[in-house]
């Protein structure tokens, strides 16, 4: 056992946890980063040879100017973007209703799937009118905030068909079943990219690094200048008068004037802390945010339309499907699914299952993900709050208590569950921790 001493620790090597890390060690404080894995990026992992002779994102993927802080990152380190062309430009849509699949020209059903995503969030400029401020009307968020996203579909006065369209789509964005996910979480997606669902879909789908977000996340933490340590999981975090000590799993102590704690609230409850959190933190942390879907990269050959788009509902284990790559001998697509503990990425014979049901046979050829779900370190996908804990939960998320403090893409004002929101909770923590607890110290 041996002790360290440090003016801040950060729990967390994902997006959240790197920028808190540079924002203080770039203002001269001594800095340990703790990370449980062998990478840094969270649940952002830019993999080489995911499919052979191809690096592919097997987590959080697309970036957009719509997200000024992640944008500013881009502009700082001077990053490319390259497209998604099955999110610009499909050629044919499958779609699967009852039970029957149909496969139509994009154009031809391009303007129901905007027409039914738009219904869904009917009202959001009421609540979010600066969706950065979410709780700027907190009568009209409580209001709204009672309801998941599969309650306001039911309320919706469309067809089935369109019901089930719109259940597919909000639940692959959702990465859970509807019935799990507030419409409030919806909402604030559609408020960010401006009440307009086409910019919605380009900002949440379109444009990715060219280098992949592992690009990003290794420019931040080159210029952090802290100790970063990976495959160092923390056990334990107990605050006392003089400061705080951090045990890792390995028995070893650090200590530190005050922690940042930039990890998954579907994880906190793997951290024992003293004294406990509040019981908001410890409510949260126990019913968990509801993300919890997969990620399925899918090779396939064969002579299909370049690009295409499918979407069923949520009750398939594989229910949207996008090309990313397209070759003279067939394509590269990426599956969502709502249920990433039960799907096997790596079983080819499931996954063309599953998009047989969407799109009837494909030639598959290799198939790649990773669960998140059951991943220790994240126990589940991006963040979608369940009906009631934005309004209920998410201040109190964001609150400090004592010498520890919080970040995380989760707990995001703006964009919750993305890389903006992790960078902008990131700058958050570190300012508050300097403000509130480390004052002149340097």
């Amino acid at each position: 056992m041996s002790n360290k001493s440090y003016d801040v620790i950060v729990i967390g090597g994902g997006f959240a946890g790197v920028t808190a890390s540079r924002e203080l060690g770039r203002q001269g404080y001594k800095v340990a980063l703790l990370e449980g894995r062998d990478r840094l990026g969270g649940r952002t992992w830019y993999k080489d040879d995911a499919l052979p002779g191809y690096s592919l994102e097997l987590g959080g993927t697309w970036v957009h100017w719509f997200q000024p802080h992640v944008y500013s990152e881009i502009t700082r380190y001077g990053l490319e973007l390259v497209e998604t062309v099955g999110v610009s430009a499909p050629e044919l849509a499958a779609t699967v209703s009852g039970g029957k699949q149909s496969i139509r020209k994009f154009d031809e059903v391009g303007d129901t799937i905007n027409s039914v995503m738009e219904k869904v969030v009917e009202g959001a400029r009421e609540v979010f009118d600066q969706p950065f401020r979410p709780f700027l009307h907190p009568e009209a968020l409580a209001e709204v905030d009672k309801l998941s996203i599969q309650d306001r579909i039911d309320s919706l006065d469309i067809s089935q068909e369109d019901k089930d369209l719109a259940n597919g789509l909000w639940g692959a964005m959702g990465s859970a079943p509807c019935k799990d996910v507030g419409v409030v979480a919806a909402m604030r997606w559609y408020a960010l990219s401006d009440f307009n669902i086409q910019t919605m879909f380009d900002a949440v789908g379109r444009y990715k690094f060219k280098n992949g977000t592992r690009s990003l996340i290794d420019a931040i933490a080159n210029d952090s200048l802290a100790d970063i340590r990976l495959s160092t999981p923390v056990a334990s975090v107990e605050q006392n008068e003089n400061g705080v000590n951090v045990t890792t799993r390995d028995g070893e102590v650090l200590t530190a004037a005050g922690v940042v704690v930039a990890v998954p609230i579907n994880t906190l409850g793997s951290i024992k802390f003293t004294p406990e959190l509040s019981s908001g933190k410890q409510t949260v942390a126990a019913e968990r945010q509801a993300g919890r879907g997969s990620k399925v990269w899918v090779r396939v050959r064969g002579d299909l339309p370049k690009p295409f788009f499918a979407v069923a509902p949520d009750n398939h284990l594989i229910n949207y499907v996008v090309t990313d790559k397209i070759f003279d001998d067939g394509q590269i697509l990426i599956a969502f699914g709502p249920d990433g503990a039960n799907t096997d990425a790596d079983n080819v014979e499931m996954v063309r299952e599953e998009l047989g049901k969407i799109f009837g046979d494909l030639e598959i050829v290799e198939t790649v993900g990773h669960n998140w779900a059951n991943d220790e370190f994240s126990q589940g996908t991006w963040s979608m709050f369940r009906p009631g804990q934005t309004i209920e939960h998410l201040s109190e998320l964001q609150k400090a208590e004592g010498r520890v403090f919080f970040a995380g893409s989760d707990i995001a004002n703006g964009w919750n569950g993305f890389i903006d929101g992790a960078i902008e909770s990131g700058i958050r923590a570190g300012r508050e921790i300097r403000g509130q607890l480390l004052g002149q110290q340097i």
